[in-house]
């Protein structure tokens, strides 16, 4: 009842007091409501997930490093984005791929448990210094399946049955969804291992960041995954 009747006072229902109270009121409502970082890039940016490798020589790390360096190349000690504790101040010299600093990556691990909303600028700097694009193989294992990983054997129940599944689904085709080379020389070959092609081309789609197509989602999905996993 407190909520209602304060959102009602907001709505300018009484007068010059109401348009004040508001002006004053919604900048705090707002970031009280603020929502943690990494939950606001699931649900307003789909397409970027946060990177957590621990690596420094991770290529997003590297690449986001390159980026934030470039950004703020002319930032003095301490005007930096994230404030670096070990930002020397301004650069002068070519910034060119180098391995990451553990400072970059303890600052985006902290910055997006924080609350804050779309609009704020520290929500910008994350998803730009932060975040790689999301990969199918992301979707995937957030829906709960099993991608198939090409370090396991050809002949493993689960690369056997997926390329199984993709033989049967596609050898009365005039030509296979993949397109894969010489596929009519393997279509009729029955419980066999996974063929090496096939395989290479399921890492290939689970590395994919074309997440906007159902149908080839679908596909990896069927094709890729442990079935049932």
């Amino acid at each position: 009842m407190a909520n209602s009747l304060l959102f009602k006072s907001l709505a300018g229902i009484g007068g010059v007091s109401a348009v004040t109270g508001a002006a004053i009121g919604i900048p705090k409502l707002l970031e009280d409501k603020g929502e943690l970082i990494s939950e606001l890039i699931k649900t307003k940016n789909p397409n970027k997930r946060l990177i957590t490798s621990q690596s420094l020589e991770d290529a997003d790390w590297k690449k986001s490093w390159e980026d934030y360096r470039k950004a703020n190349k002319n930032a003095k000690k301490g005007e930096d984005s994230f404030q670096l504790s070990d930002w020397s101040g301004s650069i002068t010299t070519d910034i060119t791929d180098s391995t990451a600093s553990q400072s970059l990556l303890n600052a985006c691990s902290s910055n997006s448990k924080k609350r804050v909303v779309e609009s704020s600028q520290l929500y910008k700097d994350v998803l730009n210094y932060c975040t790689r694009d999301t990969l199918i193989s992301d979707l995937l294992k957030e829906s709960g399946k099993t991608p198939l990983l090409k370090s396991e054997a050809a002949n493993s129940a689960g690369w056997k049955a997926a390329w199984e599944r993709y033989r049967i689904a596609n050898k009365d085709k005039d030509s296979d969804d993949w397109k894969l080379q010489d596929f009519n020389g393997q279509k009729n070959q029955a419980s066999q291992q996974a063929w090496e092609t096939f395989r290479t081309q399921c890492e290939t789609n689970l590395n994919s960041k074309d997440i906007s197509k159902s149908v080839f989602l679908e596909q990896v999905k069927d094709w890729c995954t442990v079935e049932g996993i």
